[in-house]
């Protein structure tokens, strides 16, 4: 089996982080938002998404976030299950790859620093040339590649452009929902704990 995983709230519990970044930057802008406005807008869709929904001054918005969110990169970690989670699925077969809207370095940086770099076979981030997700561009290059299976391979994410990709790229899918907003997701399976990942793959019909 194929797992390919977006990383910021799938892997790595960064929300908090982010969110911190984002409210500096929207005081910094002199811009007053809420913030569990903003926390469900880039959970709903994105923080490029809100930039533009929310006519915000580009690319200097952006550009500060992204510098805050860096110098606080060491205060984000890894959930409390990932890696378990991650050695039980490799034990079983499983392949594992990241796919994310952070650029690929930061994300190796992060990976080996929680000594989480070898149950992780390859990423592809921001800037390594493909379209964002929910283009599936990407998700099929990684399918190309490693020569998956389509129907042993799926797409893992706690929003719904991970889940878009997935389905635009006809693989299983499956949504991280933490939040509970009450979204109408098309995922083929919801978990609410990343060890549940364990018991869904652990059947006969995905080894």
């Amino acid at each position: 089996m194929n797992f390919i995983w977006d990383f910021d709230g799938t892997l790595y519990d960064t929300y908090p982080i982010m969110m911190q970044s984002l409210m500096k930057t929207f005081k910094d802008f002199k811009i007053e938002k809420d913030e569990k406005m903003v926390y469900r807008k880039i959970k709903e869709e994105s923080i490029r998404q809100m930039i533009i929904d929310w006519q915000l001054p580009v690319p200097d918005f952006d550009r500060e976030y992204h510098d805050y969110e860096a110098k606080q990169n060491k205060d984000s970690f890894p959930f409390a299950e990932t890696r378990k989670m991650l050695e039980e699925l490799q034990a079983m077969g499983g392949r594992h790859f990241i796919l994310t809207h952070r650029t690929v370095e930061s994300t190796w940086n992060l990976l080996k620093r929680d000594g989480l770099e070898d149950l992780i076979v390859d990423i592809i981030g921001s800037d390594s040339n493909f379209p964002r997700k929910p283009d599936p561009t990407a998700l099929n290059y990684l399918i190309e590649t490693y020569q998956m299976d389509r129907n042993q391979t799926v797409m893992i994410g706690d929003r719904e452009l991970d889940i878009e990709a997935g389905n635009n790229a006809h693989v299983a899918t499956c949504f991280f929902d933490l939040d509970h907003f009450d979204q109408a997701i098309n995922a083929t399976y919801f978990i609410n704990n990343l060890k549940e990942m364990v018991q869904i793959f652990s059947s006969e019909s995905y080894n």
